[in-house]
C-alpha cells in the first residue's frame, strides 16, 4: 500500500509538471488586445471598408491556421488553396498560442501603413511571453514556427490581386439615367471600382450569392422606383428621434467630412467592419470564449465580411445603381439632403447590411443569437446600444442606412439576406474543417 501510495504521489507529480510545461503562454486576452489594436491601426491609416475587410481578415485566418496546427490541420489546405506547407509534426516543440500571435502580427505588419504601430503590438507581446514559465527553446521554436507560417501565408497572399486592384485604370461614369454619379457634398470618385476582381477565400462561385433582383429604373411616378425613392425622401422628414440616433450609431464612415463655413473638417471615425470586430470582442469576452473559440470567432467574421464585400462590390458596379440623393434631387426635390453622408459609389446593395448580414450570422450561430450591449460609438460621443439579440443588432445596422437616407429599402434588406446567406455557408464550411 506504501508503494502504491508512492506511484500515485509520482504519476500526480509527473502529471503536473507536464501540464506546467505545456500551459499556453498566451490566452485570449492577447488576441482581443491584437485586433483592438488593429481597429487603431484602420483608423490611423484611414482605410475605406473594403480596404479594412482585407486588414482585418487576414492577420485573424493566419492565426487560426496556425493554431489548427496544433491539431495537424490546415484550414487554408483544406480550402483548396494548398498554400500551407511543412507542418510541424511535433507539437511538443512548439506554443501555438505564441507561434499564433507571432503569425498575427507578422502578415498585420504586411497589410497596414503604420507598421511602427504593429511594433508596438510586438513589443508589448514579447514583454508578456517573456514573464512567462516557457523554456527558451519552447519560446525561440514557438517564435519561428510563427514566422514560418506567416512567410508562407505571405506567399499566398500575393495571389489575391491585391495590388493589381489597386493599380488598374479609375472608374469611368456611365451616362444612362439609372447610373450612379458623383455625389454631394465632396463629389468623390468612385471608392474601389476593381474590387470585385478580388480573390475571395471560402467562396468559389460568386453567382451562388448574388443579391435577389431589385425594381427596374423608371422615372414615372407610379413605378416601383420612384415609389421605392418617395419611401426615403419622406422617412428623411419622419424619422424619429430613435431613427436618427441609429443611422449615427451605424454611421461608421472613416471618411467623413463635415463643412463649417469656410472650413471642413474631418472626422477620424470607425468603418463598419471595424465596429463588428469590436462586437466581435464584446461577445467573445462576455461568453468567455477560449484562446481556440476566440480564434474560430474572429476568423470566421473576418473572413465573411472580406468575401462578402467582394461579393457585394461586384453586385454594386455590375448594377451601377443611382443613388436617392441624385434621384431625389433630379425628380422629387432639388433641395433634399441624406441625414448622413452618402458614401461614394454605386447603391444597390448596401454594403453595410452585407457586412453586417455575414458577421451576425456567424456570431448568432457561435453565441447562440445571445443579447449584449455593444459601446462600440461610446468613443465617439454616442451611448451605448443594448441588444436583445445578435440578429437584432444586423437588422438594425441595415436598417440604418435607410434612416440615413443613403439606401433604398430593397438595397438594405436584399443587402443583409445576401450578407446572411455569405455568412451562414462560410461558418459552415470553416466549422467543418476547424
Amino acid at each position: 500500500m506504501k508503494y502504491l501510495y508512492l506511484t500515485l504521489i509520482i504519476l500526480v507529480g509527473f502529471s503536473c509538471n507536464t501540464k506546467e510545461n505545456y500551459t499556453e503562454a498566451f490566452s485570449e486576452n492577447e488576441l482581443h488586445s491584437a485586433n483592438q489594436k488593429l481597429i487603431d491601426i484602420s483608423m490611423e491609416d484611414i482605410f475605406n471598408p473594403p480596404v479594412a475587410t482585407r486588414v482585418f481578415c487576414y492577420p485573424n485566418l493566419v492565426a487560426f491556421e496556425t493554431y489548427n496546427h496544433k491539431f495537424n490541420k490546415s484550414v487554408l489546405n483544406d480550402l483548396g488553396w494548398d498554400a500551407i506547407h511543412d507542418i510541424e509534426s511535433d507539437t511538443t516543440k512548439i506554443d501555438y498560442s505564441v507561434a499564433s500571435l507571432v503569425a498575427y502580427e507578422k502578415i498585420a505588419k504586411a497589410v497596414v501603413f503604420s507598421e511602427y504601430m504593429v511594433d508596438s503590438l510586438n513589443n508589448k507581446l514579447m514583454k508578456i511571453l517573456d514573464s512567462k514559465d516557457i523554456s527558451e527553446s519552447r519560446k525561440a521554436n514557438s517564435i519561428k514556427y510563427g514566422e514560418k507560417i506567416a512567410d508562407q501565408f505571405k506567399e499566398w497572399l500575393k495571389g489575391d490581386n491585391y495590388a493589381k486592384v489597386k493599380a488598374d485604370a479609375f472608374y469611368t461614369n456611365n451616362t444612362t439615367d439609372s447610373s450612379w454619379v458623383l455625389t454631394p457634398p465632396n463629389f468623390e470618385p468612385a471608392l474601389e471600382p476593381n474590387w470585385p476582381k478580388m480573390r475571395q477565400i471560402v467562396i468559389k462561385d460568386k453567382s451562388k450569392f448574388e443579391a435577389k433582383p431589385r425594381p427596374w429604373f423608371s422615372a414615372d411616378r407610379n413605378s416601383d422606383f420612384f415609389k421605392n425613392a418617395m419611401m426615403v425622401y419622406e422617412q428623411s422628414s419622419k424619422n424619429t428621434d430613435e431613427e436618427r440616433s441609429i443611422a449615427k450609431h451605424w454611421d461608421c464612415n472613416p471618411n467623413e467630412y463635415v463643412n463649417k463655413g469656410h472650413n471642413t473638417v474631418f472626422l477620424h471615425r470607425i468603418s463598419p467592419p471595424g465596429h463588428w470586430v469590436n462586437i466581435t470582442t464584446q461577445l467573445c469576452r462576455y461568453n468567455d470564449a477560449d484562446l481556440g473559440m476566440s480564434l474560430l470567432t474572429y476568423a470566421a467574421v473576418t473572413t465573411a465580411m472580406f468575401d462578402g464585400i467582394v461579393s457585394c462590390w461586384t453586385t454594386k458596379y455590375e448594377n451601377d445603381l443611382i443613388r436617392p440623393v441624385t434621384y431625389i434631387n433630379r425628380y422629387i426635390d432639388r433641395t433634399w439632403e441624406p441625414y448622413i453622408q452618402t458614401p461614394p459609389f454605386p447603391e444597390f446593395t448596401s454594403g453595410h447590411s452585407v457586412a453586417s448580414g455575414t458577421a451576425t450570422s456567424v456570431l448568432a450561430h457561435l453565441y447562440n443569437n445571445s443579447a449584449f450591449i455593444d459601446s462600440t460609438e461610446v468613443e465617439f460621443g454616442y451611448p451605448a446600444r443594448k441588444f436583445e439579440s445578435i440578429s437584432q443588432a444586423g437588422l438594425e445596422a441595415s436598417n440604418s442606412r435607410f434612416y440615413g437616407g443613403i439606401h433604398y429599402k430593397y438595397g438594405v434588406d436584399n443587402g443583409l439576406e445576401q450578407g446572411r446567406r455569405i455568412g451562414n455557408h462560410i461558418i459552415s464550411v470553416l466549422e467543418k474543417i476547424r
